[in-house]
C-alpha cells in the first residue's frame, strides 16, 4: 500500500457502526490545518531519506539511514548478551526491514501496484536497510539461526533470496543465507496460496475471511511454528507493527518506515 492509499484510508476517519471499517483507525480532522498537505508530506519524506530531489537513492548520512542503523546496533548489542537453553534465532521481515524499497516508492509516487512492484522484486533491485546486514552477520557468527518472514507470495521466493544474499543479479544485499530448519524447511518464509497453507496456518487463520491469513495471524503463527521446532526467537525485526504483534519472540525491534502502513 502506498502513501496515497494510506492517506485516503486515514481521511475516512473511524465510523463506529456495523458497516465496513477502514484498516487504519485515526481521528477525523475538523479543519484542513490539522492535516499535513500531501505534497508537503512527500517532500518531508524525501528530505528524511536524504533524497530531496526524489532520485530514488537514499543518502548514507540521511536521518533515515541513521535511525535504521541505530535500531540495528541496538539489536546487535542485545543479541550479543542474550542467553537461551534452546537454539537461538532471529526473524527478519524483508521489505523495509531487510531490503529498502525507497527506489520503488519514488518510482511509483507512493502508489503501490502489484505489477510495477513485481518489476522491482523480480529484478532484485532493493538495497539493504542500513545496518541490518552487519547485525544479521554478527548474529550468525554468534550462533543464531537466521530466518526471514515476508508477506511476499511464494512465487517470489527465489528472487527474494537472490536479492537478500548474492546471486549476481540486480542488487546482492549480502545477508547470510537463511538457516534450514530442523524439519528440513528452508528459512525464508514467503506467504503461500490459501490452498497450499500448512496445517499451522490453516488452524491459525480458520476464522479469517475465506481462511486467508491476516498479516498478524500469518506472521505470528509462523513464528510459533518455528519455536515449536525447538528454536527460541530471541529477536524479531520488522518495520510494521503487524510484523511484531502476536508473540513468539523475546524482544521486538521496529525499523523506521514512513511510507506505508500494513495492518
Amino acid at each position: 500500500m502506498g502513501l496515497a492509499a494510506v492517506l485516503v484510508a486515514a481521511g475516512g476517519g473511524v465510523a463506529y457502526s456495523a458497516v465496513a471499517q477502514p484498516a487504519i483507525h485515526t481521528f477525523t480532522p475538523r479543519s484542513a490545518d490539522q492535516i499535513t498537505n500531501i505534497d508537503v508530506l512527500r517532500q518531508q519524506i524525501r528530505n528524511y531519506y536524504g533524497d530531496p530531489l526524489g532520485t530514488g537513492t537514499f543518502a548514507a548520512d540521511s536521518n533515515y539511514a541513521r535511525e535504521a542503523s541505530r535500531v540495528a546496533a541496538d539489536g546487535t548489542r542485545y543479541l550479543n548478551y542474550a542467553h537461551s537453553h534452546k537454539t537461538k534465532a532471529i526473524v527478519l521481515d524483508v521489505d523495509d526491514t531487510s531490503l529498502a524499497t525507497w527506489n520503488y516508492e519514488i518510482a511509483s509516487n507512493w502508489a503501490y501496484n502489484p505489477t510495477s512492484n513485481a518489476t522491482f522484486v523480480n529484478g532484485q533491485l532493493f538495497p539493504a536497510v542500513p545496518g541490518m546486514v552487519a547485525m544479521a552477520t554478527s548474529a550468525a557468527k554468534h550462533g543464531y539461526a537466521i530466518f526471514f518472514l515476508t508477506g511476499r507470495p511464494a512465487a517470489q521466493e527465489a528472487v527474494t533470496l537472490g536479492n537478500l544474499t548474492a546471486d549476481g543479479i540486480g542488487v546482492d544485499a549480502g545477508y547470510p543465507a537463511p538457516t534450514t530448519l530442523n524439519d528440513g524447511e528452508d528459512g525464508l518464509f514467503t506467504k503461500p496460496a490459501v490452498a497450499d497453507y500448512p496445517d499451522y496456518l490453516k488452524k491459525a487463520c480458520a476464522d479469517d475471511p475465506n481462511g486467508s491469513c491476516t498479516t498478524i495471524h500469518y506472521k505470528s503463527a509462523t513464528r510459533a511454528h518455528i519455536e515449536s521446532l525447538g528454536y527460541d526467537i530471541v529477536a524479531n525485526f520488522g518495520d510494521q507493527y503487524s510484523d511484531l504483534t502476536g508473540g513468539s519472540a523475546d524482544r521486538t525491534f521496529k525499523l523506521p518506515n514512513p511510507n506505508y502502513y500494513l495492518p
